[in-house]
């Protein structure tokens, strides 16, 4: 009988510590929402953005720029690869081009992290090298555009990050890239 009293006490608990959990998140998630009627408007010519409303953002990071610049539809692209090689092909230069043109409008941004992947051929070790490879091509090639070096730093993922599951040609085309996020 004890024991049945210790379990349900426990659950108890249990039930509490999620309650209070979930309360947080709605707390968390309550804050995150806009002011309603205020819509933001990007400058993409590094300025601030501009609001409807009176309130000032200053000191605020600006999400909007932000979203606009990482989103997957308009941010900043990947590039692809051949197999077994680092070399820029047209389209990724095109792709290159199209992204430092980005990289350029938003000054807020300090440090963007070139990420060089590769499909999982090859041992752990050289695919590492050549993720690392592709990264510095992308890096050398964003700077011969007029992006500062001091906003870029590489790393490599190798094999460790496919974009696309997959043991064939069709998923290996999409794992031999490299990705831009924010640097942290």
């Amino acid at each position: 009988m004890k024991a049945m009293s210790v379990e349900k006490g426990s659950s108890v608990w249990v039930f509490r510590l999620t309650v209070l959990c979930l309360a947080l998140v709605l707390v968390v998630c309550g804050g995150c929402k806009g002011k309603k009627g205020e819509q933001l408007t990007p400058d993409l010519t590094g300025g601030a953005a501009s609001s409807s409303t009176a309130s000032s953002r200053e000191g605020l990071p600006d999400v909007e720029l932000e979203r606009l610049l990482w989103d997957p539809n308009s941010g900043l692209k990947p590039v692809y690869f051949d197999f077994d090689s680092y070399a820029l092909r047209p389209d990724t230069l095109a792709t290159l081009g199209e992204n430092a043109e980005k990289i350029k409008k938003v000054s807020n941004i300090p440090m963007i992290q070139i990420e060089g992947h590769c499909d999982e051929r090859g041992t752990q070790e050289y695919n590492l090298a050549l993720g690392e490879k592709r990264a510095l091509a992308a890096r050398e090639h964003l700077m011969k555009l007029g992006i500062p070096g001091d906003r870029l730093v590489t790393i490599s993922y190798g094999e460790e990050d496919p974009a696309v599951p997959g043991h064939d040609e069709s998923a290996w085309k999409f794992n031999r890239r490299c990705e831009f996020n924010k640097a942290m």
